[in-house]
Order: C-alpha cells, then sequence, then structure tokens
C-alpha cells in the first residue's frame, strides 16, 4: 500500500525546466496549428526619455528595477490558433516576462502600469509552420486575463495576404478523467516537440492562481515515488497535472487528448518543499500544470472570440 505524504507547493517555474522526451511524427495539420512565439522591446515605442532615465537611475526603486529587467529579458513560448481568423492562444506570462511574483512587494496599480506598458511596447512575433512553408508575423494582443494567465492575439499578416490559418478545436475539461493519455505540442528548448504522457490530477479551485498541496506517495515494495496536485479550495477543475514532458518555451503550449482537442495550456512545472525534516527543494517531472480548457473557453466567449468545439 502507498503511504502518502503531505507537501506544500512552494514555487512556481514559469519558465518551465527539464529536457523535452523525444518527439513522435507529428500530423501536419496539427503543426500548422501550432506556434512559435518571440517578443522584442520596440525601442522606438519604449520612447528614449524612459529607457535614458532608467539606464541613468542609481538608486532604482523596486518598480523601477523590475520594468527595467522584464524589458531587458527575451521572451518566447509557443501558442496555438483556435480559429481561421488568425486569432493564437498563449500564457498571459510569455508576453509579460514573468508573473506578479509574490516576493516582490508592489501595488496592484503598480502591477496593471507594468502590464500595460509591456503590452504596448513589446513586438510580438509569430512564427507559423515550418520549412519551405514557414512565415513569421506581427500579432497584436486582444485579450489578456493576467488573474488566468491567458492571452489572445491577432496575427497582422501583410496587406495583400490572406493565409488559411489551421487551427485546433477546444475540448471540455469537465469530463476528463485521471490516467487518460495527453500530449503537448509546443517549441520547448531547440524546436517542436511532441511529447505524452498522461493526466495524473484533476486540480479544482475557484481560480488559476491558488495554493496547492502536493501529495507524496510512496511504494513500500519498490521505493518509488509519485506527487499527486491537489487543490486548496472547492470548486471546478481549473488546472491539469500531466507527464507530457515541457521545457522552456513551452510555456502556451496546447495539452491534447487523444482525438487532438485542446484541453489544456501549458503554463508551469512545479517545485516543492519535502515533509517536515526535509532539507531544500526539489522537483519532479511528473509536476507538469495546465489551465483547464474550460478555463480558456470562458475567457474565448467573454472576448467573443470565434472557436470550434471539440469532439467529445
Amino acid at each position: 500500500m502507498a503511504m502518502p505524504a503531505l507537501c506544500l507547493l512552494v514555487a512556481t517555474a514559469i519558465g518551465l525546466a527539464g529536457a523535452p522526451a523525444a518527439a513522435a511524427d507529428s500530423d501536419p495539420a496539427l503543426r500548422s496549428a501550432v506556434v512559435r512565439i518571440e517578443l522584442a522591446v520596440d525601442p522606438l515605442s519604449v520612447g528614449p526619455q524612459l529607457a535614458g532615465a532608467l539606464a541613468a537611475t542609481p538608486d532604482h526603486t523596486s518598480y523601477q528595477a523590475e520594468l527595467l529587467r522584464r524589458l531587458r529579458t527575451r521572451s518566447i513560448g509557443s501558442g496555438f490558433l483556435v480559429n481561421d481568423r488568425g486569432h493564437v492562444v498563449t500564457n498571459a506570462h510569455v508576453l509579460l516576462s514573468g508573473v506578479r511574483y509574490p516576493g516582490l512587494h508592489l501595488t496592484d496599480t503598480a502591477w496593471d502600469s507594468m502590464a500595460r506598458l509591456l503590452t504596448e511596447v513589446r513586438d510580438i512575433w509569430v512564427t507559423v509552420g515550418e520549412g519551405s512553408d514557414e512565415r513569421t508575423y506581427l500579432a497584436a494582443p486582444v485579450a489578456l486575463a493576467e488573474d488566468l494567465d491567458l492571452a489572445v492575439l491577432e496575427i497582422l499578416p501583410p496587406p495583400g495576404e490572406s493565409p488559411h490559418w489551421q487551427h485546433l478545436s477546444i475540448g471540455d475539461s469537465a469530463g476528463l478523467q485521471v490516467g487518460q493519455a495527453v500530449c503537448s505540442a509546443g517549441f520547448p528548448e531547440d524546436g517542436f516537440r511532441l511529447t505524452c504522457g498522461e493526466l495524473r490530477s484533476l486540480i479544482r479551485g475557484r481560480q488559476v492562481h491558488e495554493d496547492m498541496r502536493i501529495i507524496q506517495d510512496t511504494d513500500p515494495e519498490t521505493g518509488e515515488t509519485a506527487a499527486t496536485v491537489g487543490g486548496t479550495t472547492p470548486g471546478p477543475v481549473v488546472r491539469l497535472q500531466h507527464t507530457a514532458a515541457t521545457g522552456h518555451g513551452s510555456s502556451g503550449a496546447p495539452l491534447l487528448d487523444g482525438r487532438g482537442n485542446v484541453i489544456g495550456v501549458i503554463y508551469a512545472v512545479l517545485s516543492e518543499r519535502p515533509p517536515a525534516g526535509g532539507d531544500g527543494f526539489s522537483s519532479n517531472s511528473d509536476l507538469n500544470l495546465a489551465i483547464a480548457s474550460n478555463v480558456l473557453r470562458e475567457l474565448l466567449t467573454r472576448h467573443a472570440i470565434p472557436f470550434t468545439e471539440g469532439e467529445p
């Protein structure tokens, strides 16, 4: 019988760490619908006054130091098309080069100000396709929900170009079951990867950014341990724990079921503190998180962004 030990979640590795597993050959339609996202600061949008003032200030406030750090940080991530109009879903933290870290004590007004500025001064580049069919386009944010860590972009093709956008269908996360097969398709590290695993836990709660708890189960016969993540408040399924390997750059990638429906949006791996008596921190390759697809569906509906219903 497995012996559970309760661990408290203490950190979320937003950048996503860990090498991806070997990729399987992917469906060309899937490969066309999953995109690579890169962001760079537009110097003209920042303006010489702001850039010069920040660089010349010897003693930065917490806000100035964090803003300068995020302006200098090149951000990469993944995303996926949800309709033939060129709307792409990704994580909000990909656009903002991070999230509201609890240890950085800024006011809500300061955080909101930083978010508005960063979305205005960053050029967002979306690369679609591969090989001779690869194309890179500018994109603009049309929906940004930092509380959900979700964002929607609209690709802006050049005049005279009317691409046909291959897109993915959005599944219903309310009917998911622990143990079912899932795959992640995105751009960790050095290129496109399709990695597969299974759902380990359905995490309930009132919202995406809530505390979680980890239960470590150790098999007394083999000594192997398995970690299961659970929520700390009741509510619908808002996050999914899965074992499909991810890496830096996977943020915003789709988590797919066996029919190719999007059932989640990849956003993090976790770090955990060992039980009482342990030292330091540890990580577990099975502690991968995705935002449940029904959270995404609500966001798309609220902003009148069309999407295709996944097959049950």
